[in-house]
């Protein structure tokens, strides 16, 4: 971005002037920069005769910094709705422009792209008090006053190359969205941990905006059916959108706020492993098994076990079993039934005591 000096300089052929009367004084007027970490020390411009102030804390640089970019767009003059339409016009010449090879532009055309650059530097210079005051009202949720004005200050050079002074508005209305859109998903894309497409993060902006809206008008908070119907999409999808908006908790967060609590992630049922209440089941029922097994003559043992693995073994089939004890297939399927119906007629007795 050039310095105002030069933008001065060389936009005088525009007839729109760069600062106004009441500016700071020759020599003092500088370019607008969003404050960062490198440009903090800049302050301290006069550090040979401060030598007795002690450093200062991060938190004084970031709030002398915060005011010294304030104080440093405010000296900038706004825009009058001439000199927007006129500024507007040098952008949309400079882009169309731009598809040229550089070596196949003519002096002119070089000419014409430098002045809508400057031009747009200084729409987007008379502008970022917009930004600031926009950012203002998103502040504390997530997101720093600077980085918010970062990401408006994004939104803000794409409003500038995509207006249209033919259309009508002033451009303040038309940047005023795209500011906002910046600051909003930056928002979303911060505080969720798994960031949502911004057809989701829209969609679910939409939600909330219409279910403050419906309860608003009925006093209370709209069912399912209702929000549905405002926001014009079937239940399902409805459903499926406050699924979406669930937030994210930390396995390692701990189940009850207290550090001696299990956390979240040791509660998780392992998908692979036995509930306690089960394995005690299968462990009585084993107990139990032993002993009407132990009721059965030993072929009848041997083929139940053999058959459905009792033993932790492979279970077998009718033919396998077969030829270790030395009878056909049919044969080992009928002693099979018959221990089977011992067993059933023995758990019948018992849970008839």
């Amino acid at each position: 971005m050039l310095s105002f000096a030069q933008i001065r300089q060389e936009t005088r052929v525009m007839g729109i002037p760069l600062e106004s009367n009441e500016a700071a004084p020759k020599g003092t007027s500088k370019e607008p920069l969003l404050p960062t970490a490198s440009r903090r020390n800049t302050a301290n411009h006069s550090r040979g005769t401060s030598s007795g102030r002690t450093s200062r804390s991060g938190g004084r640089l970031a709030t002398d910094s915060i005011g010294h970019y304030l104080s440093s767009i405010g000296r900038v003059p706004l825009l009058t709705a001439a000199e927007e339409i006129e500024l507007a016009h040098h952008v949309q010449a400079m882009k169309e422009l731009l598809d040229i090879q550089e070596e196949d532009r003519t002096p002119k055309q070089r000419h014409r792209i430098r002045m809508g650059k400057r031009a747009r530097d200084r729409m987007m210079a008379a502008n970022l008090r917009l930004v600031v005051s926009v950012a203002k009202k998103y502040q504390n949720q997530g997101l720093e006053l600077l980085d918010l004005v970062q990401e408006g200050a994004i939104g803000l050079e794409r409003a500038v190359d995509k207006f249209d002074p033919a259309m009508g508005y002033k451009f303040s209305t038309y940047a005023y969205w795209w500011i906002r859109q910046g600051m909003t998903r930056a928002i979303d894309n911060s505080a969720r941990t798994i960031r949502l497409p911004i057809h989701i993060s829209e969609k679910l902006s939409k939600m909330r905006k219409i279910t403050r809206e419906l309860s608003h008008r009925f006093g209370r908070q709209p069912n399912r059916l209702e929000l549905a119907h405002a926001m014009g999409i079937e239940p399902r999808d409805l459903e499926e959108l406050i699924s979406q908006s669930a937030p994210c908790a930390s396995l390692d967060a701990h189940a009850r706020g207290e550090e001696d609590r299990s956390t979240l992630g040791e509660l998780i049922p392992d998908p692979n492993g036995d509930e306690p209440m089960e394995g005690m089941d299968r462990s009585i029922q084993k107990e139990h098994l032993g002993g009407w097994l132990s009721q059965l003559n030993e072929r009848e043992q041997k083929i139940l076990r053999l058959r459905f693995g009792l033993g932790g073994e492979e279970p077998l089939t009718l033919a396998e079993i077969g030829r270790q004890i030395n009878v056909s297939r049919e044969r080992v399927r009928q002693l099979e039934s018959k221990a089977i119906l011992k067993l059933r007629t023995m758990t019948n007795h018992q849970q008839a005591a």
